[in-house]
C-alpha cells in the first residue's frame, strides 16, 4: 500500500534565483579536517603544492562552489601573518580552540590555491577574538590591494595581481563562552563596526558577513541595527544532533529538523527587518556552518553516515532552497572527515552516503537555478517540538520555571522543491519521502507550461535499510542511481525513506 500525495508546481511563477553558494562547505584547522587529509605534503598522493590529488578530484567532482576558512573556533586566536612566507620560517603556534600546536604550513596562499584548484569561491573569516581591526584591514590589503605595505608583501611572494577575495566573515560565534574573546552583543557589534569600516576602507567592494546566533533574535536584532550600512549577511550556525535538542534515535523528530531550520531562518530574517527598520533590507542570512551532527571525535563518523543522515541532509538543503530569497550562503561543516561527506583514509577516500546528495544537487541546481513556487498536499506526522529557553535571561522567560516547554507541530511525509533553468526549457523536481515505512504515489501537476513526461530523467538515493552506510568493504552500498522509468501523466512512485530527483523537458 502506498501513501497518496498531490503536488502543484507553478511553472510560470519563478520567485528568485537560487544561489549556488547554498551548496558550499567549511574547513577548519582542526584534527584531520585539513592536515593529513586535504593538505598532506608528506603523502605520496600529494601534488606539488602539498594537496592530496585524490581529495582535489573529489572536491572538483562534487562541484564545491564556496569554501569558508580558517574557522570556526580556530579563527578566534589565528593571526594570518603566521601563515605566509617561507614555510621553514613560519612559527609554530598554540591553537586554543582545539588545544593543539599548529605549524602554519597551511595558510592564506595555500587556501587560495586550493580554491583555484577546485573552482571554489574563497570566504575568509577574520579573528575577532585576539585580533584587531588593523590586522583584519592588513589581511584585506594582502589579498586584494594594489599598493601598500601588505600588498607589497604579497607581490614579494610572487603574486603581483590581487587575489580578489570578495567574502569576509566578521568573527565566529562570538556569543559563545567556548569562543576565545567571547563578548556580549553590544560589545561585539561596536567592535565589528570598527573592523568593518577598516576592511571596507581598503576595499569597498567586499561583502561582510556578521556573526549571528541561531537561537538569539535579540543578538541578531542588535547586530543588524548597528552594522546595517556595512554588512551583506548575518551568519547563523546549527548542528542538530549532539549540540541541539534532537535525538538521533527518534526518526520522526529528526525528519522535522529541516522545518525547524526554516523557522530559524525566518526568525533571523525578522530580526534583520526589525533591526534595520526596513522590510526591504538587502541583508541576507548565511548558514555558514551546519551539519546534521555535532563534531564528535570519539565516535566513528563513517558509522553515522547512514542513508537516514543523507535524507536529512537533503531535507536541510531543501530548507535552504525554499528560503533562497533570504539565504544566499550555506557551508556544510566540515566536508572532510569528522561528520563530513567524505572520509579520507591513508591511501583512499570513502564517499559517505550524503556525498551523492551534494554532488547531484549542486550539479543540477547550478543549471536549474530559478526557484518555482509549489504546494504539497500530503499526510504528515505530529510530534512534540522542544522549545529551548536556556539562552534567555531569567526575566525574558516570562516566569517559566522550566528551561524548555513543548508544543505539537506537524511535518509532512513529502517534501518538494522545484526550479527551472534560464532558457525555461527544463524543470527540476527534488522529492523527499520521509516516511520510514511506506512508499508514496505522487500526482504532480505543473501549471502554466507544457511538460514532456516521456523524456523525464530520474535519479534516486535509496536502500531498503535506512541505517545502511558505505564502508571500505562496501563503498557503493548507498549511491544515487539513474533510473529508467516511465512517468505516466505526472504520477511518480517514491520509495520509502528516499530522495528522488526528476529532470523534465518543457515543450515549446
Amino acid at each position: 500500500m502506498s501513501r497518496l500525495a498531490k503536488v502543484n508546481i507553478y511553472g510560470n511563477k519563478s520567485r528568485n534565483k537560487i544561489s549556488r553558494y547554498l551548496f558550499g562547505h567549511f574547513m577548519e584547522h582542526c584534527k584531520d579536517v585539513i592536515y593529513g587529509s586535504v593538505y598532506a605534503p608528506e603523502s605520496p598522493l600529494a601534488d606539488e603544492d602539498g594537496f592530496r590529488k585524490d581529495v582535489i578530484e573529489i572536491l572538483k567532482d562534487v562541484g564545491v562552489p564556496m569554501l569558508r576558512y580558517p574557522g570556526g573556533n580556530f579563527v578566534s586566536n589565528y593571526h594570518w601573518e603566521d601563515g605566509i612566507g617561507d614555510k621553514r620560517n613560519r612559527p609554530k603556534t598554540f591553537d586554543y580552540a582545539w588545544l593543539a600546536e599548529d605549524d602554519n604550513s597551511m595558510g592564506t596562499i595555500e587556501f587560495l590555491k586550493l580554491c583555484k584548484k577546485v573552482g571554489a569561491e574563497p570566504y575568509l573569516c577574520v579573528n575577532m577574538g585576539s585580533g584587531t581591526a588593523e590586522e583584519a584591514m592588513h589581511w584585506v590589503e594582502f589579498c586584494n590591494g594594489d599598493k601598500g605595505e601588505y600588498a607589497n608583501k604579497r607581490k614579494a611572494l610572487g603574486y603581483e595581481k590581487p587575489f580578489g577575495v570578495k567574502y569576509w566573515g566578521l568573527g565566529n560565534e562570538m556569543y559563545g563562552d567556548w569562543q576565545y574573546g567571547a563578548s556580549n552583543v553590544i560589545d561585539y557589534a561596536k567592535k565589528a563596526l570598527d573592523f568593518a569600516k577598516a576592511m571596507k576602507w581598503v576595499d569597498s567592494s567586499i561583502e561582510l558577513v556578521a556573526c549571528g546566533y541561531d537561537l538569539g533574535s535579540d543578538w541578531n536584532y542588535q547586530v543588524a541595527h548597528l552594522l546595517k550600512p556595512l554588512i551583506s549577511h548575518i551568519a547563523i550556525h546549527h548542528y542538530s544532533i549532539g549540540y541541539g535538542v534532537f535525538r538521533e534515535e527518534d526518526y520522526e523528530q529528526c525528519m522535522y529538523i529541516p522545518d525547524y531550520l526554516t523557522k530559524l531562518t525566518e526568525v533571523t530574517r525578522a530580526s534583520i527587518i526589525a533591526g534595520t527598520n526596513d522590510a526591504l533590507s538587502e541583508i541576507k542570512v548565511a548558514w555558514d556552518e551546519w551539519n546534521t551532527h555535532a563534531w564528535d571525535f570519539e565516535e566513528d563518523g563513517d558509522k553515522k553516515a547512514t542513508l537516514r543522515n543523507a535524507i536529512l541532509t537533503a531535507g536541510i538543503l531543501h530548507s535552504f532552497i525554499k528560503s533562497s530569497d533570504i539565504v544566499e550562503i550555506a557551508s556544510y561543516s566540515p566536508f572532510v572527515n569528522v561528520c563530513g561527506a567524505i572520509s579520507v583514509k591513508e591511501d583512499k577516500i570513502l564517499k559517505r552516503a550524503q556525498y551523492d546528495i551534494f554532488k547531484w544537487m549542486t550539479k543540477k541546481f547550478s543549471v536549474c537555478f530559478n526557484y518555482l513556487e509549489s504546494d504539497v498536499d500530503s499526510d504528515g506526522f505530529n510530534l512534540e517540538e522542544v522549545i529551548d529557553y536556556s539562552n534567555r535571561l531569567p526575566e525574558a522567560k516570562f516566569a517559566l520555571d522550566a528551561k524548555e516547554r513543548k508544543r505539537t507541530v506537524e511535518t509532512k511525509f513529502l517534501d518538494v522543491v522545484a526550479s527551472i533553468n534560464e532558457a525555461k526549457d527544463k524543470i527540476l523536481l527534488s522529492f523527499l519521502n520521509k516516511d520510514a515505512k511506506e512508499e508514496c504515489l505522487v500526482d504532480v501537476s505543473i501549471w502554466g507550461i507544457s511538460i514532456n513526461w516521456k523524456k523525464a530523467r530520474c535519479y534516486r538515493l535509496y536502500h531498503p535499510d535506512f541505517e545502511a552506510t558505505n564502508t571500505v568493504e562496501e563503498p557503493d552500498k548507498v549511491r544515487v542511481e539513474e533510473l529508467d522509468v516511465k512517468i505516466e501523466n505526472g504520477k511518480i512512485l517514491l520509495k520509502e525513506h528516499s530522495w528522488t530527483m526528476i529532470e523534465v523537458d518543457v515543450e515549446k
